[in-house]
Protein backbone atom coordinates (compact mmCIF):
# COMPACT_ATOMS: atom_id res chain seq x y z
CA UNK A 1 0.00 0.00 0.00
CA UNK A 2 1.31 3.42 -0.97
CA UNK A 3 0.81 6.56 1.11
CA UNK A 4 0.80 10.03 -0.39
CA UNK A 5 3.97 11.93 0.59
CA UNK A 6 1.95 14.91 1.89
CA UNK A 7 -0.14 12.67 4.17
CA UNK A 8 2.96 10.89 5.43
CA UNK A 9 4.77 14.20 6.12
CA UNK A 10 1.77 15.54 8.09
CA UNK A 11 1.59 12.32 10.10
CA UNK A 12 5.32 12.44 10.86
CA UNK A 13 5.11 16.07 11.97
CA UNK A 14 2.10 15.26 14.16
CA UNK A 15 3.90 12.38 15.88
CA UNK A 16 7.35 13.94 16.16
CA UNK A 17 6.22 17.51 16.83
CA UNK A 18 8.06 20.45 15.37
CA UNK A 19 11.33 19.25 13.87
CA UNK A 20 14.07 21.71 12.95
CA UNK A 21 15.97 21.33 9.69
CA UNK A 22 18.66 23.47 8.14
CA UNK A 23 17.51 26.70 6.53
CA UNK A 24 18.61 25.42 3.10
CA UNK A 25 16.85 22.03 3.43
CA UNK A 26 13.60 21.53 1.51
CA UNK A 27 10.31 21.44 3.41
CA UNK A 28 8.50 18.16 2.72
CA UNK A 29 5.15 18.28 0.93
CA UNK A 30 2.20 18.44 3.33
CA UNK A 31 4.12 20.61 5.76
CA UNK A 32 4.93 24.27 6.17
CA UNK A 33 8.13 25.79 7.41
CA UNK A 34 8.56 28.45 10.07
CA UNK A 35 12.02 29.99 9.83
CA UNK A 36 13.82 31.66 12.70
CA UNK A 37 16.85 32.52 10.59
CA UNK A 38 19.22 29.59 11.17
CA UNK A 39 16.62 26.81 11.04
CA UNK A 40 13.30 25.97 9.54
CA UNK A 41 10.78 24.29 11.81
CA UNK A 42 8.69 21.76 9.88
CA UNK A 43 5.01 21.72 10.90
CA UNK A 44 2.01 19.87 9.52
CA UNK A 45 -0.07 21.91 7.09
CA UNK A 46 -3.80 22.00 7.70
CA UNK A 47 -5.70 20.07 5.05
CA UNK A 48 -7.78 22.36 2.83
CA UNK A 49 -10.78 23.67 4.75
CA UNK A 50 -9.72 22.15 8.07
CA UNK A 51 -9.57 24.32 11.15
CA UNK A 52 -8.70 23.35 14.72
CA UNK A 53 -12.44 23.32 15.54
CA UNK A 54 -13.19 20.91 12.69
CA UNK A 55 -10.36 18.62 13.68
CA UNK A 56 -11.55 18.57 17.30
CA UNK A 57 -15.08 17.75 16.12
CA UNK A 58 -13.68 14.59 14.56
CA UNK A 59 -11.57 13.92 17.67
CA UNK A 60 -8.29 14.54 15.90
CA UNK A 61 -7.11 17.60 17.79
CA UNK A 62 -3.84 18.87 16.29
CA UNK A 63 -2.10 18.96 19.67
CA UNK A 64 -3.64 16.92 22.49
CA UNK A 65 -3.29 18.53 25.91
CA UNK A 66 -4.20 16.99 29.27
CA UNK A 67 -5.24 20.29 30.88
CA UNK A 68 -5.96 22.68 28.01
CA UNK A 69 -7.09 25.59 30.22
CA UNK A 70 -3.94 25.52 32.28
CA UNK A 71 -1.78 25.04 29.18
CA UNK A 72 -3.41 28.11 27.57
CA UNK A 73 -2.68 30.22 30.66
CA UNK A 74 0.96 29.08 30.71
CA UNK A 75 1.26 29.82 26.99
CA UNK A 76 -0.28 33.26 27.59
CA UNK A 77 2.20 33.92 30.43
CA UNK A 78 5.10 32.90 28.16
CA UNK A 79 3.83 35.10 25.34
CA UNK A 80 3.43 38.01 27.79
CA UNK A 81 7.14 37.71 28.53
CA UNK A 82 8.44 36.81 25.04
CA UNK A 83 6.26 38.90 22.74
CA UNK A 84 7.77 42.21 23.77
CA UNK A 85 6.69 44.11 20.64
CA UNK A 86 2.99 43.21 20.31
CA UNK A 87 2.57 45.30 17.16
CA UNK A 88 4.97 42.89 15.43
CA UNK A 89 4.30 39.22 14.76
CA UNK A 90 4.81 36.91 17.75
CA UNK A 91 7.28 34.68 15.88
CA UNK A 92 10.17 34.33 16.42
CA UNK A 93 9.78 36.46 19.54
CA UNK A 94 12.45 36.90 22.14
CA UNK A 95 13.84 34.68 24.85
CA UNK A 96 12.61 35.31 28.37
CA UNK A 97 13.62 33.87 31.70
CA UNK A 98 11.52 30.89 32.76
CA UNK A 99 11.37 32.51 36.21
CA UNK A 100 9.63 35.56 34.70
CA UNK A 101 7.06 33.33 32.93
CA UNK A 102 6.42 31.39 36.14
CA UNK A 103 6.02 34.69 37.98
CA UNK A 104 3.40 35.95 35.52
CA UNK A 105 1.58 32.63 35.73
CA UNK A 106 1.63 32.69 39.53
CA UNK A 107 0.27 36.26 39.48
CA UNK A 108 -2.59 35.04 37.24
CA UNK A 109 -3.42 32.11 39.53
CA UNK A 110 -5.19 31.82 42.83
CA UNK A 111 -3.97 29.69 45.68
CA UNK A 112 -0.55 28.29 46.45
CA UNK A 113 2.07 30.10 44.33
CA UNK A 114 4.65 27.32 44.79
CA UNK A 115 2.21 24.70 43.54
CA UNK A 116 1.17 26.96 40.64
CA UNK A 117 4.82 27.31 39.59
CA UNK A 118 5.32 23.54 39.74
CA UNK A 119 2.27 22.89 37.53
CA UNK A 120 3.33 25.64 35.15
CA UNK A 121 6.80 24.09 34.81
CA UNK A 122 5.20 20.84 33.67
CA UNK A 123 3.01 22.71 31.19
CA UNK A 124 6.05 24.58 29.82
CA UNK A 125 7.63 21.21 29.07
CA UNK A 126 4.46 19.87 27.41
CA UNK A 127 4.09 23.05 25.33
CA UNK A 128 7.73 22.70 24.28
CA UNK A 129 7.17 19.04 23.34
CA UNK A 130 4.33 20.08 21.03
CA UNK A 131 6.10 23.04 19.39
CA UNK A 132 4.17 25.90 21.02
CA UNK A 133 7.26 26.99 22.96
CA UNK A 134 11.02 26.49 22.69
CA UNK A 135 12.28 25.73 26.17
CA UNK A 136 15.98 25.74 27.04
CA UNK A 137 16.13 24.35 30.56
CA UNK A 138 19.93 24.55 30.66
CA UNK A 139 19.86 28.34 30.27
CA UNK A 140 16.50 28.79 32.01
CA UNK A 141 14.90 30.52 29.01
CA UNK A 142 11.84 30.10 26.84
CA UNK A 143 10.61 31.70 23.63
CA UNK A 144 7.66 31.24 21.29
CA UNK A 145 7.71 27.98 19.39
CA UNK A 146 7.29 27.49 15.66
CA UNK A 147 3.55 26.71 15.91
CA UNK A 148 3.08 30.36 16.86
CA UNK A 149 4.34 31.31 13.39
CA UNK A 150 1.24 29.71 11.87
CA UNK A 151 -1.26 31.98 13.65
CA UNK A 152 -3.36 33.93 11.19
CA UNK A 153 -2.93 37.72 11.30
CA UNK A 154 -6.69 38.24 11.83
CA UNK A 155 -6.47 36.25 15.10
CA UNK A 156 -3.72 38.39 16.63
CA UNK A 157 -5.63 41.57 17.69
CA UNK A 158 -7.71 39.77 20.32
CA UNK A 159 -4.61 37.95 21.57
CA UNK A 160 -2.74 41.26 21.83
CA UNK A 161 -5.61 42.71 23.90
CA UNK A 162 -5.59 39.71 26.22
CA UNK A 163 -1.83 39.86 26.75
CA UNK A 164 -1.95 43.56 27.60
CA UNK A 165 -4.32 42.72 30.48
CA UNK A 166 -1.98 40.12 31.99
CA UNK A 167 0.40 41.00 34.84
CA UNK A 168 3.68 42.64 33.85
CA UNK A 169 6.65 40.25 33.93
CA UNK A 170 9.32 40.94 36.52
CA UNK A 171 12.41 42.45 34.93
CA UNK A 172 15.99 41.95 36.15
CA UNK A 173 16.17 43.39 39.62
CA UNK A 174 12.36 43.53 40.02
CA UNK A 175 12.11 40.61 42.41
CA UNK A 176 12.21 37.83 39.81
CA UNK A 177 13.76 34.55 40.88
Amino acid sequence: MSVEPAVLARARARVLGAVAVGAADPVPPGTVGASDGDRVWVLPAWPDGATPALLEEYQTAPVPLDRPGQARRVLAAALRCCWTRPDDAPWPGESAAVAAVLGVYADMSRGDAVLARRWATGELRRLADTGWLLLDEASGTVRPGPRVALWAEHALPSLRDLLRRLPEPARDGDGGE
